[in-house]
């Protein structure tokens, strides 16, 4: 116990050397239960034909084992760590180690646990011998690990007993026949396990203040990368660039966001841009509703088209977006067919996808086309099973089991789907941005730039990075700092400050992404998310409207539901009602003072009395002091 708690003080002395001041302590630390100073206790095993050797090197903080193997003709090599004596883990519900690779073919490496009973608990890692940096501290949910084997097995439950494990092993094997074959090295440091549900959670959501000229060089970027085509490039160093649809679906928001139309008629260049990438999308979308992955840029010939269902719905989010601005019908008309395309794909249990990122991006094309119905049946999976009420945060996914790894984009996303007033459960989001905090903190390679990883941490995730400020995640001002010294000079954005491959972790590179530099925008405005909040969605430092305005509704005509946008230059009373044809007063939206900014109110199609109404025109109008402004709609039944 004494010497974990010199260790302790030994790593947060040195955190604290490296680290800005201002971030406080990335990642987190728990009880160490192997420091990597010594190769006692530690050993290699191998099959036949492979071999292998332990010895000690630099580790992140003082020494670390180091395993060294070629495989030959073999198919594995480990290094095994027996604790003294059993130690008990079952109060724990987090493991963490610092790994580093270095230069050789891809291997699995497998974390494995065992108790005194022979039965075996581990999780896969392929590639991630390929990366030649420190990962510091990976965190490992205790619920990734699963049964591998039991040996000898004679009947006995293949139920890991946390309480009585005896053996660490991190193994390298062949990924499949024939692959993985040679030698390499792996560094393993301090393994650690703490209790997450333990750990202190945010209670408010932190807003960055904006930085006018970053943003400015950050639309500049993004238009500049449109193509004659109307797509616009996604990685600007690859050659021949591709467009993909996602990238394209951002996009258009930062061009729907900064255009401006007269009548339908583009009054601004960054309006134009929208209609011209609109236009391709419209053009481009599919009989049954949907639409290819990605393009050639220039061209617009299609590359990919595997239905991931992310995309899809992002691309119905910014059709959507974008009909709201200019009141293009045909992009309305095609959002709502690609909505429809996602809804067809929604069982009654909410699976739409194993994936928990998917499966939100597909919640908000179901508000954002008005299909409330499916909206409520993912929105069940997402707070039920998708969930871990235990450590307080959202699972990677939940597909024939659970897949309990940590994501950025279901952080993040996910908690600003918790903390809309549909859902209202803001103690969700701050507990899966606290989660994330001290999990996914990473840094550059020279460790005086923070942010965050998408899964690792391995490096530093722009895009991830943003999405956490764009979320209001603790210390966002400062993670905002440090993203902002990344822009380049062209006011792009890279996609990480390092490049690494692996299956285990993703894919991270120094390219200049589309993706990047749109939610480094976001970050610095508002949310892509904020038009389908029905609340102010308003930045307080965002530049505030010039005079009242009043939207048209989307959708519409519409059936379950549809959002109304309005502005208001200064703070008063608002008063939003619904009418029949005949005047009668149907529903009262708001009758509030509300502050200066941007709104959006939704209406559900049900009077103040809670009744259905009927098929029929409605007008919907607002009155703010003297001004009076309004707008009819059709509802469909």
């Amino acid at each position: 116990m004494f010497k974990n708690l010199i260790y302790l003080v030994i790593v947060i002395l040195i955190i604290i050397r490296q680290a800005p001041a201002q971030i406080g302590l990335p990642g987190w630390s728990g009880d160490v239960l192997v420091d990597g100073e010594s190769t006692a206790q530690w050993s290699v095993e191998h099959d036949g034909p492979s071999s292998g050797t332990l010895t000690l090197d630099d580790g992140v903080f003082g020494q670390a084992v180091r395993l060294d193997w070629d495989l030959g003709a073999g198919a594995w090599v480990q290094a095994k760590y027996t604790f003294s004596s059993p130690v008990d883990l079952s109060s724990y519900d987090i493991f963490g180690l610092s790994l580093r690779g270095g230069d050789g073919p891809g291997n699995r490496v497998s974390i494995m646990l065992a108790d005194t009973r022979g039965v075996f608990y581990g999780l896969d890692c392929d590639g991630i011998n390929r990366i030649s940096r420190w990962m510091i501290n990976l965190s490992f949910p205790k619920s990734m690990f699963y049964h591998f084997f039991t040996i000898p097995h004679n009947g006995q439950s293949n139920e890991i007993d946390w309480s009585h494990i005896d053996r660490l092993f991190v193994v390298v094997k062949r990924p499949g026949a024939g692959a993985g074959a040679g030698g390499g090295s792996l560094f393993i440091d301090h393994v650690q396990a703490d209790v997450a549900a333990n750990w202190p959670r945010q209670t408010r959501f932190e807003t960055a203040a904006t930085n006018e000229s970053a943003k400015i060089r950050a639309v500049g970027y993004v238009a500049s990368r449109q193509q004659s085509s109307g797509l616009c490039v996604s990685w600007k160093e690859e050659s021949p660039a591709k467009a993909w649809l996602y990238d394209q679906a951002l996009a258009l928001i930062v061009f729907s966001r900064e255009g401006e139309w007269a009548n339908g008629i583009p009054a601004n260049a960054m309006a134009k841009s929208a209609d011209k990438l609109a236009a391709f999308l419209v053009a481009h979308q599919k009989s049954d509703g949907h639409w290819a992955r990605a393009w050639r840029a220039a061209s617009g010939n299609e590359l990919v088209n595997d239905l991931w269902v992310g995309d899809q719905a992002w691309c119905v989010l910014a059709l959507s977006q974008y009909a709201e601005t200019s009141g293009s019908q045909p992009a309305q008309q095609a959002a709502q067919r690609g909505g429809a395309w996602l809804a067809d794909r929604i069982d009654a249990n909410g699976f739409i996808t194993a994936s928990t990122e998917g499966t939100v991006d597909a919640w908000w094309a179901m508000i954002a086309t008005g299909n409330d119905a499916k909206a409520d049946v993912l929105q069940k999976r997402l707070l039920a099973t998708l969930w871990d009420a235990d450590r307080r945060y959202w699972l990677r996914g939940y597909g024939t089991r659970p897949d309990p790894a940590i994501a950025m984009d279901a952080a993040t996303w996910v908690s600003e789907f918790a903390r809309s007033p549909r859902v209202n459960r803001p103690d969700m989001a701050h507990a899966a941005l606290s989660f994330v905090r001290r999990t996914l903190v990473a840094s550059n390679s020279a460790g005086d730039i923070f942010g965050f990883d998408g899964q690792g941490p391995v490096s530093i995730w722009c895009e991830g990075t943003a999405q956490y400020i764009s979320a209001g995640g603790a210390d966002a001002h400062v993670f905002l700092d440090n993203l902002l010294s990344l822009q380049r000079d062209d006011g792009g954005m890279p996609g990480s400050t390092e490049s690494w491959s692996g299956n285990c972790f993703g894919w991270l590179s120094n390219w200049t992404g589309l993706s990047s530099t749109a939610w480094l925008y976001f970050a610095l405005t508002e949310s892509p998310f904020a038009n389908l909040l029905s609340s102010s969605v308003e930045r307080p430092d965002a530049k505030l409207p010039q005079k009242l305005s009043l939207q048209k509704n989307y959708p519409n005509p519409f059936n379950q539901g549809t959002s109304i946008r309005y502005a208001l230059p200064e703070a008063g009373v608002v008063s939003i009602r619904i009418y029949n044809m005949n005047g009668q007063r149907m529903a009262d939206l708001v009758n509030a003072d509300m502050p200066a900014g941007r709104h959006v109110v939704r209406w559900d199609g049900r009077t103040s009395a809670g009744e259905a109404a009927a098929t029929g025109v409605y007008f919907y109008r607002l009155q703010f002091g003297e001004q009076v402004l309004s707008n009819k709609f059709l509802l469909l039944r």
